[in-house]
């Protein structure tokens, strides 16, 4: 009985650990500028409905024009999400990443800890 109890609390402790900490390698995202095509780009990268909307609303921009039109970093915003697994900003700009065919090599990680973003030119 007891061996049960103490596989217990291990695994609550080990899983309350796993739910808490953060991942070591987060992207961040930095504003090269603050033209309002780069805020747009920030919004997106924020992976967050909320931030969207304020910015959608606040750049006086519909999500058809932010979807379709806008590029960050020279990528379309399709690609933009999919490179950097804004599975959030992906969803509200109704932009399907699960449709993409995409090569990668497994080996080598492109995950770098910070990003310059930058809208339009």
């Amino acid at each position: 009985m007891n061996t049960l109890k103490a596989t217990f609390c291990t695994t609550m402790v080990l899983g309350a650990t796993l739910l808490i900490a953060k991942p070591a390698l987060a992207t961040q995202f930095i504003a090269a500028d603050s033209s309002p095509g780069t805020q747009a780009c920030m919004a997106v990268a924020a992976n967050k409905s909320y931030s969207l909307r304020k910015a959608l609303r606040d750049l006086n921009i519909s999500k058809a024009v932010m979807s379709k039109k806008l590029h960050c970093n020279n990528l379309s915003m399709g690609d933009f999400v999919s490179l950097y697994n804004l599975d959030k900003s992906a969803n509200y700009l109704n932009i399907d990443t699960s449709t993409r065919t995409s090569i990668k090599d497994l080996a080598k990680s492109y995950n770098p800890e910070k990003v310059i973003i930058t809208g339009p030119k």
